[in-house]
C-alpha cells in the first residue's frame, strides 16, 4: 500500500467529511469547543466524529491490506488533529504569530485551517503507507 494511495482516499473522506457532512450548525458553533462552553463542544465533537466516519472505507481498505491495528491509528491519527485544529485556537495563533494577520481576513483563516489537515493527513499516510 502506497502512502500516495492512502493520501488520496485521505484527500476524498476530507472533503466528503469537512464539505458534505459537516451541518451550518456545527460549522457556526465549533470554535473553541475544547474550551468549557457546551454548545461548542457539542458541535466540535459531532462533527469531528461525522468527519471520522467519512474515513471509514479507507480505514477498512488499510486493516484489509495491512493489520487491523493501522486502521485504529489512522482513525485516532485523523480524529484527534482534526479536533485540535477545528477547535480555532491553533489556526488563530498561526495567524496572529506567524502570517501576522488581524484575523478578519476569512478566506485566509479557511486556507489556513485546510492546509493545516491537508498536512496532517499527508503525514498520516506516510506514516500508514511505509508499515
Amino acid at each position: 500500500m502506497s502512502w500516495v494511495s492512502v493520501l488520496a482516499a485521505f484527500l476524498v473522506a476530507h472533503m466528503v467529511g469537512d464539505y458534505l457532512f459537516q451541518t451550518d450548525w456545527q460549522a457556526r458553533n465549533k470554535r473553541g469547543g475544547l474550551g468549557t462552553d457546551p454548545v461548542a463542544r457539542r458541535a466540535l465533537v459531532s462533527h469531528v466524529t461525522t468527519y471520522t466516519i467519512a474515513f471509514l472505507p479507507a480505514l477498512v481498505w488499510i486493516g484489509t491490506e495491512l493489520e487491523p491495528v493501522w486502521a485504529v491509528v489512522a482513525g485516532v491519527l485523523v480524529f484527534f488533529p482534526h479536533l485540535l485544529i477545528d477547535d480555532g485556537r491553533i489556526v488563530r495563533l498561526y495567524l496572529v504569530r506567524v502570517k501576522r494577520a488581524d484575523g478578519l481576513n476569512l478566506g485566509l483563516a479557511a486556507s489556513v485551517d485546510q492546509s493545516f489537515h491537508v498536512l496532517s493527513l499527508f503525514l498520516v499516510a506516510l506514516l500508514v503507507g511505509s508499515a
